[in-house]
C-alpha cells in the first residue's frame, strides 16, 4: 500500500477493465474511473498511439514511491517545490521478458532540505511502504538514489 501522509489508505479491492480497440491497442479503465490508451509496438501490430504495458509498469513503481516520498517529506516539514523521479528498467532476453533489474532516480527540489530527512524518506518507501516496490522486488534487483537541489 502507498503511504498516504497521516493514515493509511488500503484498497483490498481493485478492479481493472481492458478493452481491445483494434490491431495491438487496448483501452485499460481503472475501477476509480480513469483510462488510458495501451499499444504496442509496430511489430505486433501497434500504431504507438499509447503507452506499453511494461512502461506501464515503471510509471506505477516512480509513482507509487513518488506519493510516498512526498507525503514523508511533507509530514516532516520540508519545503519541496519539485519532484522528478527516473525510473530505469533492464528486461531480461528470455521469456517472460521481466525486468531484471530496476533504478530509481529521485530528483528532489527544495529550500533547505535535510538530506537526513531525504534518506530516510526514500529508503521507507523502498523498504516498508511502495506496494509496488515490494511486489516486484520479489523478481527484479531495485535500486534508487536521489539527489537534492537547493533554491535558496
Amino acid at each position: 500500500m502507498c503511504y498516504h501522509g497521516f493514515k493509511f489508505q488500503k484498497d483490498d479491492d481493485m478492479k481493472a477493465r481492458i478493452k481491445w480497440i483494434e490491431n495491438a491497442c487496448l483501452l485499460g479503465e481503472s475501477d476509480s474511473g480513469h483510462g488510458v490508451v495501451i499499444d504496442g509496438a509496430a511489430e505486433i501490430g501497434g500504431r504507438n498511439m499509447g503507452i506499453r504495458p511494461m512502461e506501464m509498469i515503471l510509471m506505477g513503481l516512480g509513482s507509487c514511491t513518488a506519493m510516498d516520498v512526498l507525503n514523508i517529506l511533507k509530514k516532516q516539514r520540508q519545503n519541496i517545490s519539485d519532484c522528478v523521479i527516473e525510473v530505469e528498467g533492464t528486461r531480461r532476453d528470455e521469456y517472460p521478458q521481466i525486468f531484471s533489474t530496476i533504478h530509481i532516480h529521485f530528483i528532489i527540489t527544495g529550500r533547505d532540505i535535510k538530506e537526513s530527512l531525504l534518506k530516510k524518506a526514500v529508503n521507507l518507501s523502498a523498504e516498508k511502504y511502495c506496494s509496488v516496490s515490494a511486489m516486484l522486488s520479489a523478481t527484479t534487483k531495485i535500486t534508487h538514489d536521489y539527489e537534492r537541489i537547493d533554491i535558496t
